[in-house]
């Protein structure tokens, strides 16, 4: 089974090894995102932001399942 993938654009506030939090599009805080969802591709590129306290606006692609579920679609 192949996944499907939505490019998604988000701000991207906390980089960690196995996950990223993104600001939720709606609502108050973070939404965190396995960075095994994330197509591989993008994520190579997550590790080269250079962001500040205020995080980076990043597009990349996202399961779509994934995407719905944070309100990023």
């Amino acid at each position: 089974m192949s996944d499907s993938y939505r490019t998604v654009t988000a701000l991207v506030k906390v980089v960690r090894p196995n996950a990223i939090a993104v600001e939720r599009p709606r609502g108050p805080g973070n939404t965190w995102i396995p960075r095994s969802l994330i197509h591989g591709g993008d994520d190579l590129k997550i590790d080269g932001l250079c962001f500040g306290s205020e995080g980076i606006w990043h597009t990349f692609r996202l399961v779509e399942w994934k995407a719905e579920e944070a309100g990023l679609s």
